[in-house]
């Protein structure tokens, strides 16, 4: 029997635009806002390939920068947003959940690999990293997923005391949010297999504690009322349009021809 408390399609919208903001915070305020600071312009963009065409020690950890504080705004703008707007606060959320576990795997991903945007930034700024160096950003990845799990937990068993209900909403979000990017980095015109490996593992791999919370509240030890999230059609009507571009753009690629003199 479906939970009344939510409505699987309205959370599943939510989740797909979640993707698309993190995204474009990462990608387009983060490292494009970085590029043209710099003086340079950018090259390529997709949902999860930029180039730009000067090196510049700001632009690769502007990417992890720009998902960090839309993750920061998004959890004080929810703090801030009544219970009643229970569709708004959800979006919030899951703004910050996804900003914050894409750049906490990103730390981890990047100190073991010595690949990607902060460990690029580390070697230059300081040289090739120690090993005393890279444990130390892997920390911080670890200690970032423990803080943004908890204050989700906390968020979600809010608006929804009974544990199994909280994590389905989670799972749901999860789900289309994953398979957003994956269908949008299907649709890339450039390197289609980078992208839709880099999507996976940014949005869903990074993501996966999304299916583990709440735990810890058992439907029996409250009497908490559960909020409720009705099928809203307009979300989702606004989703699908804010897909549509966000496949068309990022998702298939955007690329720039520089004039040289």
């Amino acid at each position: 029997m479906r939970d009344a408390s939510y409505d699987p399609l309205t959370v599943a919208a939510l989740g797909v635009v979640a993707m698309c903001l993190v995204t474009a915070a990462h990608e387009v305020v983060g490292h494009g806002v970085a590029c043209l600071v710099a003086g340079g312009h950018i090259l390529v963009l997709t949902s999860s390939i930029f180039r730009c065409d000067v090196g510049s020690l700001w632009v690769a950890p502007a990417g992890p920068a720009g998902n960090l504080l839309a993750a920061l705004a998004a959890m004080l703008t929810a703090r801030a947003v009544p219970p009643r707007h229970v569709t708004l606060r959800l979006l919030l959320v899951l703004i910050a959940c996804l900003g914050c576990y894409w750049e906490a795997g990103y730390a981890i991903h990047a100190m073991l690999r010595r690949d990607g945007d902060l460990y690029f930034a580390g070697r230059d700024l300081i040289g090739e990293p120690s090993a005393w160096w890279r444990l130390a950003g892997g920390a911080a990845g670890i200690g970032l997923y423990l803080v943004s799990t908890r204050w989700l937990t906390g968020m979600l068993s809010s608006a929804w005391p009974r544990s199994a209900t909280a994590r389905g909403v989670a799972r749901t979000a999860w789900l289309s949010a994953t398979l957003g990017a994956v269908v949008a980095a299907g649709a890339c015109a450039t390197d289609r297999g980078a992208d839709l490996r880099d999507a996976f593992l940014e949005i869903g791999l990074a993501s996966v504690p999304l299916l583990l919370v709440p735990r810890g509240r058992r439907a029996a030890a409250t009497t908490d009322a559960a909020a409720i999230l009705p099928r809203s059609w307009v979300t989702v009507g606004a989703a699908l349009i804010v897909y549509a571009l966000f496949v068309a753009t990022l998702g298939r690629g955007l690329f720039f021809r520089v004039a040289h003199d």
